[in-house]
């Protein structure tokens, strides 16, 4: 016999006072309300559906068990920068890389939208995600920095608000994130952001350093980031695998792991509320979850619907609460006015 639910789905506008200054965590659905062509299963698949990949890089993922695009390009590169150091000529090894490179910048171009796309919504998103004071994006692609750079434009926007992500002089991440709360240039209010999957524009180089493409222009910045993956430098984001995996490839990166030890537990607490838009909360990230709600507290988190499933509510609340008994849980409808694109 099944069990009716009956959990209210609310109207952002009716409850976005309690969350000002909250935290937001942003999900793929969040993507896809922008760019539907993001409504895909994972970067191999698209790049199997492209036939993109050699015989040899197919047989990777295979012998490796994984559907981890990052993780096969991370494992040939070091393989390579391996035998060049050793002065190792391995023909295979380096048309294998050159084969799963140039796989990733062709589906990458194919999936991501271009900013004029997503031009014209911009006012809406800036207005939406200045409210928060930390955001945690999930995804991988452009679309939450292209948020940044436009809030920031002071051409467009001077009403003393900044988003800032914690990179630095020469595009270093500083671990000590907490100071950029800290009002510098006499900001008004401030938004710290983070990317708990990484980036297309963050990468790592051979000594495992990690780094963000620092540029003004805008309109080429998927352009100009495809032209960083070089023989030196690969892409640090994580598009696909199981949550162990996924797990294990933030544990890896120093900029990863600050934001799962540190800042996702930081995200709600007795006087930080949250919101949830476009996540899903699968078993595959249960593991982000538990961080989430690590320490329990008496806060407040709203969580997006598309669908208004009574029993995914159930299947999510159930979930927090065993995490966080005090935590009191509500849903708001995705498409409603006020929220995200949504005017």
């Amino acid at each position: 016999m099944n069990k009716s639910f009956s959990y209210e789905i609310k109207q952002w506008n009716d409850i976005k006072d309690d969350y000002v200054g909250a935290s937001l965590i942003i999900g793929n659905g969040a993507s896809i309300a922008l760019h539907k062509e993001f409504d895909f299963r994972s970067l191999k698949k698209k790049a199997e559906e492209l036939q993109l990949f050699d015989e040899d890089v197919a047989m990777l993922f295979n012998e490796f068990k994984t559907s981890d695009f990052e993780l096969i390009l991370r494992l040939v590169w070091h393989a390579k920068l391996v035998n060049e150091k050793l002065k190792i000529k391995d023909q295979k090894t380096d048309e294998a890389y050159q084969n799963i490179k140039n796989a990733l910048i062709k589906v990458v171009q194919e999936v991501h939208c271009p900013r004029a796309h997503i031009q014209d919504q911009l006012p809406q998103l800036y207005e939406f995600t200045k409210s928060f004071s930390t955001i945690v994006s999930l995804n991988y692609d452009l679309l939450m920095y292209w948020i940044l750079m436009y809030g920031n434009d002071t051409e467009i926007n001077d009403d003393g608000h900044v988003f800032k992500d914690c990179f630095i002089g020469g595009g270093a991440f500083d671990q000590d994130w907490e100071r950029f709360r800290n009002s510098y240039r006499q900001e008004k209010t401030i938004t710290l952001t983070f990317y708990q999957h990484g980036n297309l524009a963050i990468f790592r180089d051979i000594f495992n350093d990690e780094k963000k493409v620092k540029t003004s222009e805008h309109l080429q910045l998927l352009e100009t980031i495809t032209q960083y993956w070089t023989d030196d430098k690969i892409p640090l984001f994580i598009a696909d695998g199981t949550g162990e995996k996924k797990g294990e490839s933030i544990k890896i990166s120093p900029y990863l792991s600050t934001i799962y030890y540190e800042v996702l537990p930081s995200l709600i607490s007795e006087k930080c509320n949250l919101v949830i838009y476009g996540w899903g909360m699968g078993e595959q990230e249960s593991h982000l979850v538990k961080q989430i709600f690590k320490y329990q507290s008496t806060a407040k988190v709203a969580i997006s619907t598309y669908s208004k499933d009574q029993g995914e509510c159930h299947r999510i609340c159930t979930e927090i609460k065993t995490l966080a008994p005090e935590v009191e849980v509500e849903f708001f409808d995705s498409q409603s006015s006020g929220c995200w694109n949504n005017s």
